[in-house]
This record gives C-alpha cells, structure tokens and sequence, in this order.
C-alpha cells in the first residue's frame, strides 16, 4: 500500500515560506535572461513531477546538464544558445526569465507553452505536497452549511472554530475499486487521539483502536472530482465516532467560499498568484480548465461578450465586476493562460484523433 511521504510530518514551515514568497512576487515584471548565465551555477528546479538539479557540463559551454535528484540519473541535456537553448531529445525549445527573486524556465513545444519550471532551494520531496495545498486549500461549504478547512487556518480570515476538517493533508496513490471514480485520494488526521467510546466489532470485541477514548487513529481518506463550483466526492475510510465530517460512503458536494490567497478571489485563484506546472493541470479537466483560464481574466474586470455561457458563469460569482476597462493581466498571469491553453489544445486533439481512430 503507497501512503504519502508526510504522513507522519507535514512540511508546514516549506508550505508558510512559499506562499509568503509568492505572494510578494506574483506581480513583479518578467525578465528574459540569457542562459549562459547558470553554466556555471547548480540549481534546483521543480517541473511538476520531480526536483531536478542543473549543471554546466564542464566540457562544452553551451551544455547544461539536468539531473533527476532523487533517482541521481541524468535526465536530458540543454544546448543553450544565448536566451533560448533546445532539448533536442524532447523537441523542446528552453528560455529563462527571472521574476522577482526566482527563475524561471519555460519549455515551449512548437511555439506553444508546454511547461514551466521553477527553481527551488529545497532539495527534499515537499514539492508535490505544495502543489497539492496549492490547488485545494481554501474553506469550503457544504449543503448543510457546515465548513471545511483544505489548509492551515492561519492562511484564511473568520475561521470558525467548526471549521477544522481536513486541515493538511497528504495524496495517497493507489488503484483501488472503491476510488476508480476520483481524481484525488487525500489523507490526513493520522495520529488523531480518540475521544470517543470504545467500538464492539461485529464480535463484541471491543476495538480501542477504531474510536475508543485515548486511543491513535488512523488517517481518514476522501476521494473527490473537481467541479466548477469546488469539490465534490465521499469519505472512503473513517474511524467510528469522528465528528464534523460526512458519513462515511456517503457522497457531498463542497463550494469553495475563501481562497488561502489574501485579495485573490476565485476557485483557482493560485493561476494568478504562482507559476503553473504541466503536471498539476492534467488533474483539471478540459472544461475546468477553460474556466481556470477565463477566471484569470474575470479578476481584471473582463468581459467576455464573445462567450454567454462564461459571462453568465462569472456574473453568478458574488466577487466578480466586469470592467468597461479590465486591468492588464500581469506577466505571470500572462504565462499561466499560455500553459493553461496549450493543455486544453492538447486535450481536445488527443480527443479528436480518439474519435477519429474509434470512428
């Protein structure tokens, strides 16, 4: 069974320092750099996936080689070439660019954003668990008007003291019948001390361990969907006499109300606060992802004349105010509606080329 790497700690302190850093720089402008300038710099960077690490190859100047830090393997080769380089074993063409105090490398596939890289100074694997938060977290509300908190309470204003559950969390990957449906399995709660009765099996052995008081519980697992709206899935593992959560097997429907993102409003609002990665969007579906792209817009004020369905969509968001003359978008927004765009692009040929094969 494949549990997250955090189950027992979560990196919290990592996740505070990267969303102060973010914060402070998402609205600085983007320099275009040179690339010989890292040729003899190591760095680190994330792509999504794994932490890489960057070298200058020591016999050829204009090489940078990138190294997958956890398997220690060399991972592909860069021809640098002034400001843009190639990765001729991907087709891929590099440019590097600096915001604020971060750099940048954005690999483009036939002229189309194909993903972006960001470097990092933290060699160990907190980043996938940062990603995660990064698309989650916010306080959400159910049908019975009961929140949920994805995230760490002091990142969010008026958090009421029922509002606690799941906190941080973990993914968990597994195959398993039950979470076929789901997009995400989430865990968290391990370590919980119970407060409740003890628990008779179908025996009459009473089972300290399932509920009873003092006893450590295990972690509690929700699959869920993304929707337009937030969240929506069930609980696939709980202890007995965990209070503030849906019944277990029992499905619900959360609506995302406040982001972790002071004076960022929306669902997604990380698109317009950090760069995006390629592996983080292939868990949105096409049409979520249109609506991601467009809400960058709608934060600026804009219109979309052009598209009823996505006016009408945002004109029933409490903080949307369509502009006469919507603010610039900034260049990092500018970068992520690139990346946001070339995965629908590539979703609906893939598509395309599936009906025409099945047709």
């Amino acid at each position: 069974m494949a549990v997250a790497a955090f189950s027992q700690r979560y990196p919290t302190e990592e996740l505070l320092k990267w969303r102060s850093s973010i914060m402070q720089q998402k609205d600085k402008t983007m320099t275009t750099m040179d690339l010989s300038v890292l040729k003899d710099a190591t760095l680190y960077w994330w792509d999504g996936e794994v932490v890489l690490q960057m070298m200058g190859s020591g016999e050829d100047d204009n090489e940078l080689l990138m190294y997958n830090v956890a398997a220690n393997t060399p991972c592909y080769t860069i021809k640098a070439t002034g400001a843009t380089g190639t990765d001729e074993s991907r087709g891929l063409t590099v440019s590097l660019h600096k915001m604020g105090d971060t750099y940048l490398m954005v690999e483009r596939e036939d002229g189309k954003v194909y993903n972006i890289l960001t470097q990092v100074t933290v060699e160990q694997p907190v980043w996938n668990f940062i990603d995660l938060h990064d698309m989650l977290d916010g306080i959400y509300t159910s049908s019975d008007e009961k929140q949920y908190l994805f995230g760490l309470p002091e990142m969010f204003e008026g958090v009421d003291e029922e509002t606690r559950d799941p906190g941080l969390f973990d993914t968990i990957h597994e195959q398993r019948d039950e979470v076929a449906d789901y997009s995400f399995l989430i865990q968290y709660g391990m370590g919980r001390m119970s407060h409740g009765g003890a628990y008779a099996n179908t025996e009459g052995i009473e089972q300290p361990g399932a509920g009873g008081s003092g006893a450590l519980m295990g972690p509690m697992e929700w699959g869920f969907n993304l929707t337009d709206e937030g969240l929506e899935g069930k609980v696939i593992h709980d202890e007995p006499t965990v209070d503030h959560m849906p019944s277990i097997t029992k499905e619900f429907t959360l609506k995302k109300i406040q982001s972790p993102y002071k004076g960022v409003d929306g669902i997604w609002a990380f698109a317009s606060v950090r760069p995006l990665n390629r592996q983080m969007l292939t868990h949105f579906p096409k049409e979520i992802l249109r609506l991601m792209r467009n809400e960058i817009f709608a934060r600026h004020g804009e219109r979309f004349t052009s598209d009823q369905a996505i006016q009408d969509y945002f004109d029933r968001q409490p903080w949307y105010k369509a502009s006469s003359r919507p603010t610039p978008l900034t260049a990092l927004e500018k970068l992520n509606v690139s990346l946001i765009k070339s995965i629908e692009d590539h979703i609906k040929a893939m598509e395309f080329e599936i009906s025409n094969f099945n047709y």
